[in-house]
């Protein structure tokens, strides 16, 4: 009987730890066995062998632990396996031919068996494989290539048959390739290799690439073009195989039965692939076989694999693990290439807590590790925030946490100015002497090999530029104003110098030769980042107390600063590369010499506002000086020097008004040239000066006269058709395109009606059939009378296809031309609604208010149900309804009646609820500024009365309560009395039977008079007692109406008159009645509940009158509901005299 018998137990524990120590005790104990046996001279080969010449604890344990790899119990295939592993190597006379064989034999799966059975079987047999493998005896001096090929051929098998085996299979194939080095005809072997495990040199799955991977790095001297013809270079890996690298670790092969089942572990391939491009040992074998650069690999497989849009939930889940396993090695360097834009949107869109997906928790879990890396190392850090900066997909508006807020969050509270120099000192480093590029095997050579890299000098360079900009734009940062002109006097430099060479240079940053030499697409990314970084500096403001927007500590404007630094005469030993510099240069001088004077004119002013207004001047007239320096048009170039002038004139004016000097008669005043120059500005293509006329304009905004809003109202008025200038281009523009749709629906018009129709001809168009005859040949009037039918060769029809097909690109290319001019006139009238804003928001009380608002309201009508205008329509409809808070003081009556009798008409005919519902919004600005005005409850009593009329008497109309609450809302209390009129003669008028247009109506009469109830609360706490007296009143006479409709209505509903008479349908059902009886006692109970109006409330007592309409409710079948009783119930107690209080004792 054995002695170790206790330990094969414990081999099958689940405990990781007590298998191990099982395992180190059984093989201690064998191997002392075995020592005391005599020394063998030659290896077991069969089971009496091995009984003959190891020590029978020995034999008995290789048998008994390689029947247990076939043990399903639970921890036996593990623990037997590496016991079996490690006996195998102590014990040095046992055969790779005697395991195999006793392997085969223990784990052999027959037919009979159940699929449990068998999968227990495989299972055993691979686990045996792998630990015969591990042990090392392959080695051994009697192994031979046959055993070799049976091993491989079995692993071959497995992998094939089961998927989820295939990779384990592999691993363990792989870790044969180091040994087949002590064999003597290793060449075969490595064939054999080839041909079972790599299906013939068809590498398609990862498994099989990791097996070449291995084969290749192992015997480089192999043959290896003919043995894998499909993969190119000098490795599996090489630039030449990228395509099919990507399809290979995507596993996006065409055979599914390749690939293995997904399982949430990155591939061992893996492993192979980061040990090449991280170990420093295999540095050298890099770059002797020259495999494509990692961020190759990275944009090829990750990004534009793993992460594509469109990848699955497993793809993404494999490529986070990827960027957590490369998260160590991430540099200020690598940040560009690793951090793409599919893979932060990816993590952007799985940080949130809320989403418990594996996907979702893997992107937090990857969240955090980066964000540990970024705060280990502030270089690195700050390379990723700003990165961040530029990725829309890190913005998130749903609330929950962005990837950027988390990044900003962590990473800002480590930095401090020293690191934020220190980052931006790198990258003028990198931008200076770019990163060099390793041409390797995979780049075509010559001139291809160095477009590619003069590519990636100029990616490298402009993300250097980038990273900068963010660096001094992101508020969060310690940015300071040393930090910001370093920056802007590096993207001067860069963008408008260029060192002499061999001259002296004394300008800061080209006192060496860059390298490479700066390419002209980088001097103009320099140009257009300077551009925008100027204008974002002007444009942000300070949280420092007393400084203006858009200037240093020490008052300098920015854009004043640049144009300094250009213009600067003491510079030598460079050349001005900036485009048509000799022929703007006059101009820019005289630029910045009005730049200074504005500066000193501003210093000697001491209102605030003045101040203001001459620093927007000098603002704008500098970023339109920069933006004519670093221009790359011509025409450009002059337009924004033209500008720049009419700035200056405007500046002029403004000095001379302030001095106190009148102007002439007809002479504009500077709020309405400065005003023309913004309209100007809004049609150039340079966002940042489009975006910097609000703020100009805003310290002008009270000093706006009437020509200056008139000149904005035709902007806004202009119409197809109408208008001069850049409006006028552009309609005739849209007059074409409408021209062509028209000629278009004729055609299909035509086609299917009848030929020769009466009315046709005018959609025909002239121009298009003209050019149509000319093309064949004959006048256009002779086609009609021509009844030979013409016939063409082969050429001729060639030449008239090509002719028509000319025709129709012509026709096309001015409808594309038509639609590119009325997107440009929607934007120009967004950017002017801009200003429209911002004057209406500092000026909501100035008379001239009451000009933009009837083109506000034309303009959100004109656009409402144009698509291709929605944008205008929803910014009109924001602005009349968050910007008629305010009433103008000192306007004119007859021009608000006027206004208000507009919009009432147009509510009156207004085609839907949402037009109707800022028509209302305007219709209370307006009735509040008459009612301001003292004089003009009368006007607001008339037009709504005529709301109401209409609303109860015709039926397509679309008014509705809310208008008259809407007004009820914005009206102070005291001025309430015209609505509570209106409701009042609604209520007797309407609410009684057959009165209104239908029974919904007559619901809505009622509905009405709660309304105006509804503001009794605010009546009482807002006026005094002699001035609610008169709404006392007013609810009496309210309330009088409201009984003797309410009972009217009672006493038609039990009649026989409530009856259709072709359908016998109640016209006044249970539902519409309960809806009247509720608003009746809402009404009742919102006046009872307060004091004041305790008397008006008295005067609804209930009569005998009431007493009997109620019972007849209640006889009635169909009427009388539990619920009309108990609401008819709850109206009588309400208006009961209340009872005396009992004394208290």
């Amino acid at each position: 009987m054995p002695t170790t018998l206790e330990f094969y137990w414990e081999l099958a524990s689940l405990d990781e730890s007590t298998r191990i120590k099982a395992a180190t005790q059984l093989i201690s104990a064998l191997v002392k066995f075995q020592a005391e046996m005599p020394k063998a001279s030659r290896l077991a080969t069969t089971e009496k062998e091995l009984d003959e010449m190891c020590a029978g604890d020995v034999s008995y344990g290789v048998k008994r632990l390689i029947k247990g790899l076939a043990s399903p119990r639970d921890g036996a295939r593990q623990g037997y396996s590496v016991a079996l592993a490690e006996l195998l190597g102590r014990i040095d006379c046992i055969s790779v031919k005697l395991v195999l064989d006793l392997l085969w034999k223990s784990t052999e799966a027959t037919n009979s068996m159940r699929g449990q059975e068998q999968r227990d079987m495989r299972f055993g047999r691979i686990f045996g494989l792998m630990a015969l493998v591990q042990s090392g005896i392959i080695t051994r001096q009697g192994t031979t290539p046959v055993e070799i090929r049976k091993i491989v051929m079995e692993l071959a098998a497995i992998g094939a048959k089961k998927s989820y085996l295939r990779e384990i299979a592999y691993v363990t194939m792989t870790s044969m390739v180091p040994m087949l080095k002590r064999f003597d005809g290793r060449d075969e072997l490595i064939g054999m290799f080839v041909e079972v495990g790599l299906d013939k040199g068809v590498v398609e799955t990862p498994d099989e690439l990791l097996l070449a991977m291995r084969l290749r790095r192992q015997y480089p001297g192999y043959d290896w073009h003919s043995a894998l013809p499909q993969w190119q270079g000098r490795h599996m890996l090489s630039a030449r195989n990228g395509a099919k690298v990507a399809k290979v670790l995507c596993e996006q092969t065409e055979n599914p039965a390749a690939t293995g089942t997904w399982h949430p572990q990155l591939h061992r391939v893996w492993d192979e692939i980061f040990d090449l491009y991280f170990n420093p040992q295999r540095a050298d074998e890099a770059q002797a076989h020259s495999p494509m650069e990692f961020e190759q690999l990275w944009e090829r497989v990750v990004e534009n694999g793993l992460f594509a849009p469109g990848a699955t939930q497993s793809r993404r889940f494999w490529g986070f693990l990827l960027l957590e396993r490369v998260l160590p090695h991430l540099s200020e360097d690598t940040v560009p290439s690793l951090m793409t834009p599919n893979i932060v949107r990816a993590m952007s869109d799985n940080i949130s807590a809320k989403n418990k997906t594996p996907l979702a928790k893997v992107g937090v879990q990857v969240a955090e590790k980066l964000s540990a890396v970024c705060e280990n190392n502030t270089k690195v850090g700050l390379a990723v925030l700003t990165h961040l900066l530029s990725q829309k997909s890190t913005i998130r508006t749903d609330g929950r946490m962005s990837l950027r807020s988390l990044m900003a969050n962590r990473i800002v509270a480590k930095l401090d100015g020293a690191a934020i120099v220190g980052y931006v000192e790198y990258l003028q480093k990198l931008f200076a002497a770019p990163r060099r590029v390793h041409l390797r095997d995979g780049l075509a050579a010559g001139p291809q090999a160095g477009t590619a890299a003069e590519r990636t000098v100029e990616k490298q360079r402009s993300w250097a530029v980038d990273q900068m900009v963010r660096v001094a734009r992101f508020g969060q940062l310690p940015v300071t104003d040393a930090l910001a002109a370093r920056v802007l006097r590096f993207l001067s430099t860069h963008a408008a110098f260029v060192r002499v060479e061999g001259a002296k240079c004394n300008v800061e940053g080209l006192e060496e030769p860059l390298a490479p030499p700066l390419s002209k697409a980088s001097q103009d990314y320099c140009a257009l980042a300077l551009t925008n970084m100027v204008g974002e500096l002007s444009r942000q403001a300070s949280s420092e107390a007393g400084r203006a927007i858009g200037r240093a500590r020490d008052g300098t404007a920015w854009a004043t600063w640049v144009l300094g630094l250009v213009l600067d005469k003491r510079h030598c030993g460079i050349s001005r590369v900036l485009h048509r510099y000799e022929e703007t240069r006059a101009g820019l001088e005289a630029v910045l010499k009005q730049l200074r004077g504005m500066a000193r004119a501003a210093g000697k002013l001491k209102e605030a506002g003045d101040v203001q207004r001459v620093q927007a001047l000098e603002i704008l007239q500098g970023n339109l000086g920069v933006a004519a320096a670093f221009g790359a048009e011509p025409q450009a170039q002059t337009e924004y020097l033209e500008a720049a002038a009419e700035v200056g004139e405007c500046f002029e004016r403004l000095e001379r008004q302030l001095a106190g000097k009148k102007a002439a008669d007809g002479e504009p005043q500077p709020v309405e040239v400065l005003t023309d120059i913004l309209l100007s500005l809004f049609t150039r293509d340079s966002s940042v000066l489009r975006r910097l006329c609000d703020q100009v304009f805003v310290p002008f905004a009270e000093t706006m006269t009437a020509p200056g809003i008139e000149a904005i109202v035709g902007v806004l008025q202009a119409k197809e058709g109408a208008g001069d200038g850049a409006v006028e281009t552009t309609a005739d523009a849209l007059d074409a395109m409408d021209a062509m749709d028209v000629d278009e629906d004729a055609g299909e018009a035509g086609e299917a009606g009848e030929a020769g129709a009466p009315g046709q001809a005018d959609g025909v168009d002239e121009e298009l059939r003209q050019r149509i005859q000319e093309a064949l040949g004959s006048p256009a009037g002779d086609a009609s009378d021509s009844s030979d039918e013409e016939t063409f060769d082969d050429e001729q029809m060639t030449v008239f296809d090509d002719k028509l097909a000319e025709i129709f690109r012509h026709k096309k290319e001015q409808k594309a031309w038509a639609r590119e001019l009325r997107l440009s006139l929607v934007n120009f009238k967004l950017r002017v609604l801009d200003i429209t804003d911002v004057f209406l928001a500092r000026q909501g009380e100035n008379p001239l208010v009451l000009l933009l608002v009837p083109v506000l309201v034309d303009l959100a009508r004109a656009t409402l149900r144009d698509s291709r205008s929605r944008a205008v329509h929803e910014r009109a409809v924001s602005i009349l309804n968050t910007r008629l808070g305010k009433t103008p003081a000192g306007a004119d009556p007859a021009q608000v009646r006027e206004l208000h009798a507009l919009v009432h008409e147009r509510a009156r005919r207004a085609g839907d609820q949402r037009e109707l519902d800022v028509l209302a919004g305007v219709a209370a600005f307006a009735a509040r500024t008459l009612l301001d005005a003292g004089d003009g409850g009368e006007d607001v009593h008339k037009q709504y009365a005529a709301a109401a009329a209409d609303f109860m008497t015709r039926k397509a109309s679309q008014m509705h309560v809310g208008f008259f609450r809407t007004c009820m809302g914005r009206l102070r209390a005291s001025q309430l009395a015209p609505l509570w009129r209106v409701a009042r003669d609604a209520l007797a008028q309407y609410a009684r039977p057959k009165q209104a247009v239908n029974v919904y109506r007559q619901v809505q009469a009622f509905a009405l008079a709660e309304a105006a109830a509804a503001t009794a609360a605010r009546i009482a706490s807002d006026l005094d007692a002699a001035q609610a007296a008169a709404f006392v009143e007013h609810a009496r006479a309210l309330l009088l109406a409201l009984r003797a409709a309410l009972q009217e209505t009672i006493v038609y509903a039990v009649s026989e008159d409530n009856r259709n008479a072709a359908t016998g349908k109640l016209l006044l059902d249970a539902p519409r009645l309960r809806e009247i009886i509720q608003n009746a006692l809402q009404l009742t109970r919102r006046l009872a509940k307060i004091d004041a109006f305790a008397p008006a409330v008295a005067a609804l007592a209930p009569d005998d009158q009431w007493a009997r309409a109620v019972r007849e409710l209640e006889a009635a079948d169909k009427l009388a509901s539990p619920v009309i009783k108990n609401l008819c119930r709850s109206l009588a107690d309400l208006t009961q005299s209340p009872k005396p209080k009992k004394a208290r004792a």
